[in-house]
Parts: C-alpha cells; structure tokens; sequence
C-alpha cells in the first residue's frame, strides 16, 4: 500500500453484520449523518438538552474494544438500540446514516482526527462535550451545512498519516455505504 492512497469499499449494513465475527481490526472511524429537520432540544445523556440545525453531521469515535471497527459500525448502523452506549446514539435516532470512514490502525487517531477536522472549510465543531467523555478535545461532532465533498474529508484524514507512523506504510481509508432511508 502507497502512503496516502485511499481504498474504497461499498459495505451495506448487512455485509457489516456478517464481517463482524472474525472480523475484529481496531480503530478509528467518521461516522456522516444527515439530519433532515432542525432539532429544538434533543435530551444527550448527561449533557442535557440540545439544539441540532439540520445538515451533515460528522462524528469521530474510535473502536479498541472487543469486535472492534466492524462492531462498532454494525452498532452504529442500527438506528434504534434496546440502550444507548455513546452520546452519538441519542442523535443516530433522528438522523440517516450516509456513511462511516474506517482505519484499522493500532494507532489511536481520533484525536488526530478531531483536529483536522477542526482545520476543515465548511466543518465546525458543535455540542461541547459531545463524545468527548475520555478525551481532551471540546467535541467529536461536527455539522456541516451540505455534505462536505469526499476530497476534502480525505485530504483532513490524511493529514493525519504523520502521527501514525506505525499504519502509514499501509494506510487505507474504507468508506461504508449505508441505504438508511
């Protein structure tokens, strides 16, 4: 793998269900979501009630745990859960899962993430605290008014190939399709 290429696959949520056994890489994805109507007061665990305009929205999280990328996006892809884990599950109910960007990486890039993202034209960060529990960054959600273009979401990520040294020489960006209408 060349050092800043981006590999892309189409998974739908069904594919991802069947990868998750034996399917266990670690590592850090972009959740983009659309939200369709304006949300007056949307209640976020212990953040409390929150606006949300309608939009994109982008959301970082990172998969370490047991099952790993494939779980965690299996989880993200269901819209409604028997119980809400992280802050982004209160919003994934009123919003439509367009698609979720993967790297498996032993690197934690998240923050690495967050921050370019927050270098990003188009992108702001919102919600203090929002799936920003274990991390020093304000928030890992950001809205962007239209959907930000592919070109630019990959050049912010992979600006980032320089605090992975350990993933560089096979970095590779999988970009999941989801079908969430």
């Amino acid at each position: 793998m060349v050092p800043g290429r981006v590999t892309l696959h189409g998974l739908r949520t069904s594919h991802l269900a069947r990868h998750r056994r034996g399917y266990c890489l670690k590592g850090t994805y972009l959740l983009i979501l659309r939200l369709d109507e304006a949300i007056a007061r949307l209640p976020i665990g212990r953040l409390g009630a929150l606006t949300f305009p309608a939009g994109y929205y982008l959301y970082v999280g990172s998969a370490f745990g047991p099952g790993g990328v494939a779980a965690r996006l299996a989880h993200h892809a269901r819209r409604v859960k028997p119980r809400r884990h992280w802050h982004i599950d209160y919003l994934r109910e009123r919003s439509h899962l367009v698609e979720a960007w993967s790297v498996a990486c032993t690197e934690r890039l998240e923050h690495a993430w967050v921050r370019a993202l927050n270098a990003t034209p188009g992108v702001q960060p919102v919600a203090p605290g929002f799936g920003a529990s274990d991390s020093p960054c304000a928030s890992h959600l950001f809205l962007s008014a239209s959907r930000p273009p592919a070109q630019r979401l990959t050049d912010a990520l992979l600006s980032t190939v320089d605090t992975a040294l350990s993933c560089a020489c096979h970095m590779t960006i999988e970009v999941h399709t989801f079908h969430d209408q």
